[in-house]
């Protein structure tokens, strides 16, 4: 139920008009905690709001830093994470997320059998 002034039963102002500025906000560019303080509502609230909106949201935090030169090329023509990481002096996880954020599909771990020049496993 809606009062005179906007709010609803609970205290809160009338989801239809919130939901649709909600949205404008954060496809605008504004963050989540940005968003849920200025409508008075808790982070976990506007987050769920816009989810139930249809909004997809923004990846949390800094993206992160592009894949050095060579790195995508050397992993497609067969080089493994693990020579990856250290080749270009990365851990084997920012190796494999910058992989990943470069759009590459990953080989199934384990790889090819040493010895194996068929690529095909026993």
């Amino acid at each position: 139920m809606t009062g005179a002034d906007g709010s609803d039963a609970c205290g809160g102002r009338d989801e239809l008009g919130i939901d649709a500025e909600l949205v404008s906000a954060y496809e605008g560019g504004a963050t989540i905690t940005e968003l849920a303080a200025r409508f008075g509502m808790t982070y976990y609230k506007t987050r769920t709001a816009l989810l139930s909106a249809g909004v997809v949201l923004r990846q949390a935090g800094p993206a992160g830093a592009p894949a050095p030169p060579g790195l995508v090329q050397a992993y497609l023509a067969g080089a493994s994470i693990q020579d990856l990481a250290t080749r270009f002096r990365l851990s084997f996880g920012v190796a494999r997320r910058m992989l990943l954020q470069s759009g590459v599909t990953l080989r199934p771990q384990g790889g090819v059998p040493k010895g194996d020049t068929t690529g095909r496993s026993t």
